[in-house]
């Protein structure tokens, strides 16, 4: 923290130093100019009116001792996450077929992560994404999509006990994750560089209120996953006939009230957010009520009480971006 003394100059202006180590660093000269913006809390943003190119952002991973796979790929999603714009694994010795596998996978998984440079002992990979175009709302509405779509097909299989439909739920869910993944990197991105949050026409409220939007998606891609599971289970066995009827019917109702709880969020609708709301505990109760008067055996009644709960976190999780609704129209 550096503190400066207020000045008033003869017109009776007040006015403050400028420290000299941050005005070389960024090149500014005599006459250059700066933007002052007054911050909701009163602090003010002293910026250079010319964006000027960031230092390389290196994280550096050390894998000569890592002997789990698994520990470093969890490295290497937490440096990206982090907002670091490249990441290097290196070793002492040539590095292992487990490493090279790991960051292959993970440039894979990781949207806008590529290999720039490798040789025996390193790899480095780095972000190709344009943050400034490409900001967490959009992120977000895709995101949305993709669950949508995810929770659709899952109450539609029901009819015709279509397995093939939601058989592959599990690697679709892992696109909501990597989007996650994206709108948590750029989060942290933008909390860092609030010129590039003012381009993208936010503020680090409403980066707080994209993130706890996008967790909600991801655990509903996660139950809309173990849904599916006990769905195929009942197919399997011939069993899914007892509660076709109760899921089809709850499942045109938990899209739309999944539909109407996107839309309002898009729009900072309250009024849409507290149908959404009422809506979603009325659906909750009805999805108990009809759970606990299907006809099943013991074997079936297992994945019927799974697949309810699982109805009822969907459920619940609408709710829950609704209040978030309400919370950023109070903005």
């Amino acid at each position: 923290m550096d503190t400066r003394r207020i000045q008033v100059t003869q017109g009776e202006s007040y006015m403050i130093t400028l420290p000299k180590d941050w005005a070389e660093s960024l090149g500014l000269k005599k006459n250059d100019s700066v933007n002052v913006e007054v911050q909701f809390n009163g602090d003010l943003l002293v910026s250079p009116v010319k964006k000027v190119e960031a230092p390389k952002d290196i994280k550096r991973i050390d894998t000569t001792n890592i002997k789990k796979e698994d520990f470093f790929y969890r490295q290497l999603v937490g440096a990206y996450i982090s907002g670091h714009n490249m990441i290097e694994a290196f070793s002492e010795h040539p590095l292992s077929n487990s490493v090279i596998d790991a960051v292959n996978s993970f440039t894979q998984t990781a949207i806008g992560i590529e290999v720039v440079e490798e040789d025996a002992y390193r790899i480095l990979v780095k972000d190709l994404i344009d943050h400034a175009e490409i900001g967490p709302r959009k992120s977000l509405e895709r995101m949305s999509l993709l669950v949508r779509k995810l929770i659709g097909d899952v109450f539609e299989s029901t009819a015709g006990n279509d397995r093939l439909r939601i058989e592959d739920m599990e690697r679709r869910d892992m696109e909501v994750d990597r989007v996650h993944w994206l709108i948590s990197r750029q989060n942290n991105i933008y909390k860092k560089d609030p010129w590039l949050c003012k381009k993208i026409g936010s503020d680090l409220c409403e980066l707080t209120n994209h993130i706890a939007v996008s967790r909600v998606l991801e655990r509903m891609g996660d139950h809309t996953v173990l849904l599916s599971k006990n769905l195929v289970m009942l197919m399997n066995e011939n069993k899914a006939e007892a509660v076709d009827k109760g899921i089809r019917e709850i499942g045109n109702e938990i899209m739309k009230l999944y539909n109407e709880s996107i839309s309002g969020w898009l729009k900072t609708d309250m009024n849409t957010a507290e149908w959404c709301i009422e809506e979603g505990e009325r659906l909750v109760k009805k999805i108990e009520k009809t759970f606990k008067k299907m006809e099943v055996d013991i074997h079936t009644a297992s994945s019927a009480s799974l697949i309810a709960g699982s109805a009822k976190r969907i459920a619940e999780y609408c709710m829950d971006i609704s209040e978030l609704t309400i919370n950023a129209a109070m903005k």
